[in-house]
């Protein structure tokens, strides 16, 4: 059976922040952009950390302002929805692209300034890239004699440019988790629902495809 590692539960969210840690990406390799945009967030916020630790917005400011247009939604949503994309309207696809990102981004993103002691190294001879898609992959170092955390972190092209689309910690998908959970909620309920509740803010719904995630990883074989 494959345990998860304490951090590895409670951090999980500061994991797939990094995915957000996205630099101008128009002259920038794979793993070249990873790392700088990482040292860059992480730098700001270290650099004011009593700001970011008392003031949620300022770490939001910080997110939008360096990484969320760079994040490839569109294809993330698409992932996500699946065959549930195909059968959905224009107004429903955006609508969702929308309300997913700015809910995981209120989900997740007020809780980077407690993972700012977290040094990433990035591991370039295990990243590799095509033409097609990227992976670059990082460690987390937690410490206290505890083993590194890998994270792998997934691009491709988007008009010529390097967009991340999907995060790998601990080897879960974090676009394979939303993509189950969300399904059993639109198989409930419909995708008008699944809508009205990350539209409505409800975190819930980000926090339980992580718990399931979790829950599922820990079922497994190890």
């Amino acid at each position: 059976m494959k345990k998860y590692r304490p951090f590895a539960l409670s951090g999980v969210g500061f994991l797939f922040l990094l995915l957000f840690a996205a630099a101008p990406l128009q002259a920038a390799e794979p793993v070249e952009l990873v790392e700088g945009a990482i040292n860059r967030v992480m730098e700001t916020l270290r650099a004011d950390e009593a700001r970011a630790a008392s003031e949620p917005e300022f770490v939001l400011e910080v997110i939008e302002s360096e990484i969320m247009p760079l994040v490839d939604f569109d294809g993330m949503a698409r992932l996500v929805l699946a065959r549930h994309w195909r059968d959905a309207s224009p107004a429903q696809r955006e609508r969702f692209t929308e309300a997913f990102r700015d809910t995981l981004l209120q989900s997740y993103g007020v809780r980077l300034a407690d993972y700012l002691d977290r040094r990433v190294v990035v591991v370039p001879r295990r990243s590799r890239q095509d033409d097609r898609m990227a992976v670059v992959s990082t460690e987390i170092e937690v410490g206290r004699g505890q083993p590194n955390i890998v994270v792998n972190y997934r691009l491709r092209p988007v008009d010529g440019e390097w967009r991340v689309f999907d995060v790998e910690a601990e080897g879960l998908s974090f676009v394979g988790n939303f993509r189950t959970s969300f399904n059993t909620e639109i198989g409930r309920h419909g995708l008008d629902a699944l809508i009205a509740r990350l539209e409505a803010g409800d975190r819930s719904l980000i926090e339980e495809a992580i718990d399931e995630a979790v829950s599922n990883g820990n079922a497994g074989g190890g």
